[in-house]
């Protein structure tokens, strides 16, 4: 066995590892943002700047495999939302937030043509911020937001118009 296949066996066990955790987390998401086709956009530009600049071998077969788990984890990561235990976000480092660690929610009400549109700010304790784009309406997060929350936050309302 080779040295990439190795690397590419442990970089897939550990893709694998995170994409059962963001499908579990992803499936209990009660209020679900819209989805956020940018992960997808940006795996694709990851992969493509690996081949421009030969990082991935197009020979190698253990690179298909990977490349699957990577647009894969790309997909379910473009989900968020509301969980009844955490606040789901898009990204890779960061997928779940505890709503022990919220301090402050700013919710920005987006006037739409046709539905509404609102953008979640989520400020935690270590003072940084997650947002989440919602096409429901603002009372409809705060009630949520009401009922899975334990302590006293901060939820301010904005208008944009």
């Amino acid at each position: 066995m080779t040295e990439t296949a190795i690397f590419y066996l442990i970089i897939d066990a550990l893709l694998i590892a995170y994409a059962c955790y963001s499908w579990y987390w992803q499936a209990n998401i009660e209020l679900r943002g819209t989805y956020r086709s940018s992960s997808i956009i940006w795996a694709l530009i990851f992969i493509w700047i690996g081949f421009m600049w030969n990082y991935l071998e197009k020979g190698d077969q253990s690179l298909n495999f990977f490349l699957a788990l990577f647009l894969l984890t790309s997909i379910i990561d473009g989900f968020a939302g509301f969980a009844p235990k955490r606040i789901v976000v898009s990204g890779y480092f960061k997928r779940t937030i505890r709503y022990s660690e919220v301090v402050t929610v700013t919710l920005i009400a987006m006037p739409g043509v046709k539905k509404e549109n609102v953008i979640c700010l989520v400020t935690t304790k270590k003072n940084r911020q997650y947002y989440i784009r919602f096409s429901q309406g603002v009372s409809k997060i705060v009630s949520v937001l009401k009922k899975y929350v334990k302590h006293d936050i901060q939820i301010e309302i904005q208008n944009i118009m």
